[in-house]
């Protein structure tokens, strides 16, 4: 007997089946989950990282808000030993040369959203007593970011180096605000609202970045059986959450926290990378997967 999940209603069932190794696909939101709010660091969840890679357990795959310039230079300071990737909130997902499917070709890079030069030009039409309430990234200059954002300059170039999104300051009315999300709508732009900065984005979510790389490995993997998992502490994380294997909701430590009501959704014991391996360590212990120790 073993365990056999069905990713469509998320049940787990005990049924006899051939028994084939199980290999896991750890999609995990970065900031406030796999990495520490404040300090940034991944400790210690960068050495159970480097255990499962080593000994081929598990993909770590990104899913993130940030721009693929930025999770690059991000790799290159904590240890993320990932091939896969999504970013600007699902709208990108990155893979090795060829890895994806796409109108009968094959490619690295899949955007799922609308690409960043269509959401330029649909800001560029818009009417002038709208446009000039926008103050987008391709507006700003890096100095200029860097100031809005509080970011260094090299990292508010990073920032601004963008695929399938927009952020922009807004200084029009609410009404304004609402005659411009009615005509982005019709372009099929959506606004999606942040702390000082508004997004301009296409439909695209952090699941349906996750359901295209799982059937992607499916395809590269027929001889595993996949288990997902993934962890996020933010709402933009949660239909991911909900709609993996195993789903871990990740506590803030100012005690804000989403809520689901899915049965196969757990929240960690603790907030950051701490609260990641308390996770990640007890779904493999319910799967009967175990570190060999070295």
């Amino acid at each position: 007997m073993r365990l056999a999940f069905s990713r469509s209603k998320r049940k787990c069932y005990a049924i006899a089946m051939p028994k084939r190794p199980l290999h896991l696909l750890i999609f995990t939101d970065l900031d406030g989950t796999l990495l520490d709010h404040m300090s940034y660091s991944a400790k210690p969840a960068d050495s159970l990282i480097e255990k499962l890679s080593d000994q081929a357990l598990a993909d770590i795959i990104p899913v993130t808000s940030k721009t693929y310039s930025e999770l690059l230079w991000l790799q290159q300071n904590v240890p993320l030993p990932f091939t896969l990737c999504a970013t600007e909130n699902g709208s990108v997902i990155h893979g090795p040369a060829d890895y994806f499917p796409i109108n009968g070709e094959r490619s690295a890079d899949v955007t799922l959203g609308i690409a960043y030069d269509k959401i330029l030009e649909q800001i560029a039409t818009l009417p002038a007593a709208l446009r000039s309430h926008i103050t987008g990234f391709a507006d700003m200059s890096v100095e200029e970011i860097a100031d809005a954002t509080g970011l260094a300059f090299d990292d508010a170039s990073r920032a601004k180096d963008r695929q399938a999104t927009e952020p922009f300051l807004w200084s029009g009315s609410d009404n304004a605000l609402g005659r411009l999300e009615a005509i982005v709508g019709q372009a099929a732009l959506q606004i999606q609202r942040g702390g000082r900065f508004y997004h301009l984005t296409g439909h695209a979510t952090k699941d349906q970045a996750m359901n295209v790389m799982v059937n992607s490995i499916a395809e590269q993997r027929p001889d595993c059986d996949l288990i997902s998992i993934a962890l996020g502490d933010g709402p933009n994380d949660l239909s991911m959450i909900e709609a993996a294997d195993f789903g871990v909701i990740m506590p803030n430590p100012d005690g804000v926290t989403i809520e689901t009501s899915k049965p196969h959704v757990r929240t960690a014991s603790r907030p950051g990378p701490r609260g990641w391996v308390n996770a990640v360590t007890e779904i493999m212990a319910e799967l009967g997967l175990n570190l060999r120790q070295s």
